[in-house]
């Protein structure tokens, strides 16, 4: 032996030895792993929540939920609709009759201006009636004096004015649909007798301003007519043909006018037919009162 005492022995080959050497340095050098910090670290993933997917793939519905679901929405649409048209007839129903009250009021007003024109061509053609009665006769002063007088009463003229503003109204904006279709008829019936009318004034009217006041300008002394329309005395000489064939021209003149004025009562007369209709309809159907 030695001094120094006894030799280890070395075993393994240099390269092993430099080799256990690096391995047992790589562990000295490693952070120490508490066993606690493994078992946290596994109870931490146990208690993770674990997250499904969702299922997409649903089951589908039997035929009858689809018609059912279907159906649903079809009568929701079609109440809807029957609503709607509910609301805009009572809208329309409710127009039509402020239509209706207006138009009647219009009748109304017609017909008292149609009475008021029948008394008055029934006035006329009893004033002719007697200025031809006196023509015949000889040219006296009292005869003459009634000519005067009935000729100013056969001249006279009241044109037939129609209140057509609101049956216009009715027809423009359309209301006239939501009248009943017999109201309609009388409505045009109505119109087209007024126009007549109107027709029949024009006819009485141009052959006193182009026949009858023509005449009178060369035979007739005008003073005298103003004389009776202001105060109702004659003050001024009065000029009426003496001789027989003038007379006559003024005779026939009268009896024209007279048949003219005829014609037109006999327009008058059916107006007021008519109007009774309109009235009476519309006091049926919209249940009107006279103001």
């Amino acid at each position: 032996m030695s001094e120094g005492g006894p030799k280890v022995r070395k075993t393994g080959s240099p390269k092993e030895r430099v080799r256990k050497s690096e391995i047992g340095g790589t562990k000295s050098e490693e952070p120490s792993v508490e066993k606690s910090d493994i078992e946290n670290s596994k109870s931490e993933i146990k208690e993770m929540e674990v997250h499904h997917h969702p299922d997409l793939h649903h089951k589908e519905k039997p035929w009858k939920e689809y018609l059912l679901e279907g159906f649903m929405i079809f009568i929701a649409v079609l109440m809807g609709f029957i609503a709607e048209n509910i609301r805009e007839s009572i809208t329309e129903h409710k127009r039509a009759s402020e239509f209706a009250q207006s138009y009647y009021q219009d009748i109304k007003k017609d017909t008292a201006q149609i009475n008021k024109a029948i008394r008055l061509s029934s006035h006329k053609m009893a004033a002719i009636d007697s200025a031809v009665t006196s023509l015949h006769q000889s040219s006296n002063p009292h005869g003459d004096t009634i000519i005067a007088y009935k000729s100013i009463i056969a001249s006279a003229i009241l044109p037939f004015e129609p209140s057509s503003g609101n049956l216009e109204s009715i027809k423009t904006s359309g209301a006239i649909r939501n009248f009943k279709q017999k109201m309609i008829s009388l409505m045009n019936e109505y119109d087209l007798q007024a126009r007549g009318v109107i027709r029949r004034d024009d006819i009485t009217q141009k052959f006193n301003t182009e026949q009858f006041i023509p005449y009178g300008l060369t035979k007739v002394n005008f003073e005298s007519s103003y004389d009776i329309m202001t105060t109702g005395k004659i003050s001024h000489r009065l000029m009426f043909p003496v001789d027989a064939k003038e007379r006559q021209v003024f005779i026939n003149i009268l009896s024209v006018d007279k048949v003219f004025i005829l014609r037109s009562m006999q327009e008058y007369k059916k107006l007021l037919i008519v109007a009774g209709k309109v009235l009476a309809e519309l006091k049926n159907e919209y249940n009107l009162e006279d103001e």
